[in-house]
């Protein structure tokens, strides 16, 4: 009988837990990303971050694979011959962050988060057209900043 408590006390908690990471809500609070999205006008495309922080701490840097999720052996492969990762540290991280890739781009092949842990956020951003990262703008909004990478087509 205690076994079967228990047993069903495990598997109640495990469903609980599940549920909670299924139904994770969407980032509105401050100190978080609200939205990641990619855009292609003119003679460029860009990567941009909505976070909700006036100040937020993040560093962009050249990448090269393999890359893997964090906690995970698993190799992931991400489209495009150069790569840059953007970290964000100090974030809000128990939320879904939205995400809008669907424009067409040229250059940027892929966006992809690979880390979202323990106040961590961290993205790789393929690409095929080597020396076309312009760099990178932060643009305050109402409630926080737009951080902007950009790269020719």
């Amino acid at each position: 009988m205690k076994i079967k408590l228990l047993s069903v006390t495990a598997c109640l908690a495990a469903i609980l837990t599940f549920a909670g990471f299924a139904s994770a809500q969407k980032c509105t609070e401050n100190g978080s990303i609200k939205r990641v999205s990619k855009a292609s006008a003119g003679k460029y495309e860009t990567v941009t971050f909505e976070v909700l922080s006036k100040d937020p701490n993040f560093e962009i840097t050249t990448a090269r694979p393999p890359f893997s999720e964090y906690g995970s052996e698993k190799t992931l492969r991400i489209r495009g011959t150069y790569f840059k990762s953007i970290v964000f540290r100090g974030i809000n991280w128990t939320c879904k962050i939205a995400e809008s890739f669907s424009a067409k781009t040229a250059n940027i092949k892929a966006v992809k988060s690979i880390e979202q842990f323990e106040g961590q956020v961290e993205y790789i951003i393929g690409y095929a057209k080597k020396g076309s990262y312009v760099g990178k703008t932060a643009t305050s909004t109402k409630r926080g900043k737009l951080i902007v990478l950009k790269f020719r087509k």
